[in-house]
């Protein structure tokens, strides 16, 4: 598996490409024809050489893994939710200058004002993990 941590600097994933990788994430090993088939039934009917370009874009900035059985690639994340939210949340540390203060600062702020209840279920995480 490729490491996140990897990724160029910057590098975004734009609606769609997020829309596959959600999808192999709820479903490891997929084939390019089962996103299509899963968007078409979302009502969004895309090309699959239109799939498959964002599946090897996805791979490119290593993503996704794949491995190919028969004549089709089956693509796997190349980490969970959490550990790419870790990664990029590291990168953004590092280009605001890797002081994690003020970001946590800022995210208890947004969570007090709008989501009191996930900023309890923060705390109580912290707590059990023996972190306050």
């Amino acid at each position: 598996m490729h490491k996140l941590n990897q990724l160029e600097p910057g590098a975004t994933l734009g609606p769609l490409q997020q829309d596959v990788l959600n999808h192999v994430w709820q479903h490891p090993g997929c084939a390019v024809r089962d996103v299509v088939d899963a968007l078409s039934a979302d009502g969004r009917d895309y090309a699959y050489t239109t799939i498959q370009t964002v599946c090897d874009a996805l791979h490119r900035k290593q993503l996704v893994s794949r491995q190919r059985e028969g004549a089709a690639y089956l693509y796997t994340a190349s980490s969970t939710r959490a550990g790419m939210f870790t990664s990029r949340l590291r990168e953004l540390l590092g280009r605001l200058g890797g002081e994690p203060q003020p970001v946590a600062s800022s995210l208890v702020d947004a969570l007090e004002a709008e989501a009191p209840e996930q900023l309890a279920a923060l705390i109580e995480e912290l707590r059990q993990r023996g972190k306050v």
